[in-house]
């Protein structure tokens, strides 16, 4: 009985390593694989608010396409879209939901995972509360730093557009390992940046920055470093380094 069950633990094992080791097959090894290769369609600025409200109306009539957007939101969240024309048919609902903890996560419908990327549906998650916050929100954020991190949220998406389902399956197993997220996330942003909303980044990581520190003191522990070999999200240093190297800022 005992020798039993022990083979079955021992099976069930040899079960979840063998479908760890083809989801992270599937996702290209265990590096995340982003292509820097796009060009960005709209040419950096230091703040885009003037931009923003003046464009507005005629980003929605292009941008707007299959997307649930919340009105209090609908401008940063056009505007951010209007860097990723790949994503103009994407199917993608931007939903707010009155949570204290996380502040904004992208990923797949989970009942689209298995289908072709032009039939899939995403979901852009932004919890929002003021009550009990344990974290800097979202909405207290600028506007130059909101579109910043909406932009990052997008590059996840259409990192994901380009994954087979397994690809995905792969990446949901992957995200138990710290490292990999570290360089997926680290990735991101470098994504981003090549975007052209490198500024946007540094004005949100500014107000995360301001934030976690008034809410825990100076020894906060903060989701950014100065060590780019250790970081999962790149502090204002990095980012400016990753701009001086790009050809998009220079």
């Amino acid at each position: 009985m005992v020798i039993s069950r022990t083979r079955r633990k021992l099976k069930k094992a040899l079960v979840v390593t063998l479908v760890f080791c083809i989801s992270l097959f599937a996702l290209g090894a265990t590096t995340p694989a982003y292509d820097n290769s796009t060009p960005p369609s709209r040419k950096p600025q230091m703040d885009i608010s003037e931009s923003m409200n003046l464009e507005f109306d005629s980003l929605q009539k292009i941008y707007g396409k299959n997307k649930t957007i919340p009105k209090s939101l609908e401008k940063q969240i056009i505007f951010a879209l209007s860097f990723f024309p790949e994503l103009v048919e994407t199917k993608i609902e931007f939903r707010i939901v009155k949570s204290n903890n996380g502040i904004i996560a992208a990923r797949p419908v989970y009942t689209s995972v298995l289908r072709k990327s032009s039939k899939r549906s995403y979901l852009v998650i932004i919890n929002d509360t003021s009550v009990n916050r344990r974290i800097p929100s979202f909405i207290n954020g600028t506007v130059n730093g909101q579109v910043g991190i909406l932009g990052h949220e997008l590059c996840h998406i259409v990192y994901f557009n380009n994954r087979t389902g397994l690809g995905l399956v792969g990446l949901g197993v992957a995200h138990v390992s710290t490292r990999y997220m570290d360089r997926f996330e680290n990735k991101t942003d470098s994504m981003t940046i090549e975007r052209g909303l490198g500024h946007q980044l540094i004005d949100w990581v500014d107000y995360l920055h301001k934030g976690f520190t008034e809410m825990f003191g100076p020894d906060a522990k903060l989701p950014f470093s100065d060590n780019p070999d250790r970081e999962r999200y790149m502090s204002v240093s990095s980012i400016q380094r990753v701009m001086g190297r790009s050809k998009v800022y220079n």
